[in-house]
């Protein structure tokens, strides 16, 4: 949100968080009308970036629709589908799905991260960071630094500017084969997900300049 001086939204997930504390209360006075429909103005629906803390214990409720807002970026308010200017989505986890309703959502997220805990001898460290860091925050007052829009048009001209060699096509197919059959765990890696996958790289190369995909982007 600082760098598109978007909206920001940011819950706390548990099993007993109701829809209206992500979506947005019933309009009441919708209601008079017999039209279900949700005030969503502050809430995720309208947010242009959002963290989503402990999102694994979220309730069937919240993650049927979390789930089109998280892909497809819709939200169903009522009889009306209205579009999400979700630039971001950022979600943390003290604990990875261990139910298959959950795989879904955590197919969702293209790139993941796993944050071990500080050790002793960073700690020093860690904290002079972040006193230096709440610092050095400020709102840019020059206007966003970037926004979904940019990210939309760098997108379209990576596509037409980078090309991906077959090649490496086929490296990546061999990759999610091994990671499937030959690591323990198997890791599992979905057709969407693949394809998001491969289109980052696109962005990440055209991004350093390059006119086409090598395997030193595939690192």
């Amino acid at each position: 949100a600082f760098v598109c001086q978007g909206s920001f939204f940011e819950r706390l997930l548990t099993r007993f968080t109701v829809p209206e504390e992500v979506f947005g209360p019933l309009s009441l006075k919708a209601l008079e009308n017999d039209i279900l429909e949700r005030k969503v103005e502050g809430f995720l629906p309208n947010a242009d970036v959002a963290f989503l803390d402990e999102v694994f214990k979220a309730n069937s409720a919240i993650l049927n629709a979390l789930l089109a807002v998280l892909n497809e970026r819709v939200f169903d308010n009522g009889g009306t589908r209205i579009k999400v200017p979700l630039w971001c989505a950022v979600a943390a986890s003290n604990e990875l799905p261990e139910s298959e309703e959950l795989d879904a959502l955590f197919d969702r997220f293209l790139l993941r991260r796993s944050v071990p805990r500080v050790s002793d001898e960073a700690v020093q460290g860690f904290l002079r960071q972040t006193l230096d860091g709440v610092a050095g925050l400020t709102r840019s007052e020059g206007g966003s630094i970037l926004t979904a829009s940019d990210t939309q048009v760098v997108a379209e001209r990576a596509a037409s500017a980078v090309s991906f060699p077959d090649r490496l096509l086929k490296l990546v197919v061999g990759l999610r084969a091994y990671l499937r059959d030959e690591v323990e765990p198997p890791m599992a890696i979905s057709d969407r997900r693949l394809a998001k996958a491969v289109q980052l790289v696109r962005v990440a190369t055209y991004a350093a300049g390059g006119s086409e995909v090598c395997e030193l982007d595939l690192l």
